[in-house]
Formats: structure tokens, sequence, C-alpha cells
């Protein structure tokens, strides 16, 4: 669907998420949006603004199905410490793709839907962040020599 030439691992599941996280930078609805603009729309129809808001409902519907699915496989899976960084990187590239690039508008409640998914998906990934933080080894205590006293 997104012209993925390579098939991701995704049914292995130490590779999900970071099959994941790279597939994040393809779920931007800004991304989806020039994507299915040319698969869909002719070069004289892109400025017709009805066919624009209809591209970018459709746009915004697909990354919030897209994001859905991702919370979905993020929460089916057990986050051992060894995935933690994965599951943070997850969390920026949430951040960073999705939640920064979504504009509200109060004419396109889509957005502002889709905006709030983002932002519910972080809390729940930085929660399950924080319930499966990486054990930290105790630093070592001195050892007490055994002197004369």
């Amino acid at each position: 669907m997104l012209d993925q030439q390579e098939t991701l691992p995704l049914w292995q599941e130490k590779a999900q998420l970071s099959s994941l996280s790279q597939l994040m930078s393809l779920m931007r609805p800004s991304s989806l949006r020039q994507y299915l603009g040319s698969k869909t729309l002719p070069l004289c129809q892109e400025h017709q603004p009805k066919a624009s808001a209809g591209l970018d409902h459709k746009a915004c519907y697909l990354c919030h199905s897209l994001l859905t699915l991702a919370g979905v496989v993020v929460s089916c899976q057990d986050i051992t410490p060894d995935q933690w960084g994965e599951l943070q990187l997850l969390c920026m590239q949430l951040d960073r793709h999705i939640s920064t690039h979504i504009r509200e508008s109060p004419q396109a409640m889509h957005r502002t839907r889709l905006k709030d998914l983002a932002a519910q998906t972080y809390i729940c990934w930085q929660d399950l962040l924080a319930h499966c933080q990486p054990q930290v080894a105790p630093p070592l205590a001195p050892r007490l020599g055994r002197g004369g006293k």
C-alpha cells in the first residue's frame, strides 16, 4: 500500500517494535496525503478545495487506522526491559512524525480526533515505558576493609 518493496518481519515478535518505528514516518498525514494524491487526483484537480479537503480527510482516516493498529501491536506485546529502548524510540517517532504534523481546525474535526488519538497513544506508550524500565544494577557498596580495629 505504501510502496514498500520489501516485506517487514512483523510476525516476529522481537522485530515488531523496530519495524513499527521504521513505518511511523510513512504514517505522517502529509506523507499519506501526498501518496494518495499521486494515486487518485489528476494534476488539474489538485487545486480544487473540495477535492483537497476530501484527500485530507482520507489521509487522516488512514493515519487514524494505522495508528490504531500500531497501538494494538504494542499493547499485545509483553514489553521486556530489552525492548524499552525500542518503545522509547517509537514514542519519539510518534511525537515527531504524527503529533507535531497535525494542524487542528474547527472545520476539520477529523484532524482533532487524529491528534487526540496520537496523544492517547503516546500517553499509553509512556505508561508502558514507566512499567517496564530496564533494571539498573544498584551501585556497588564500598567494601569495608577488615582492619585490626
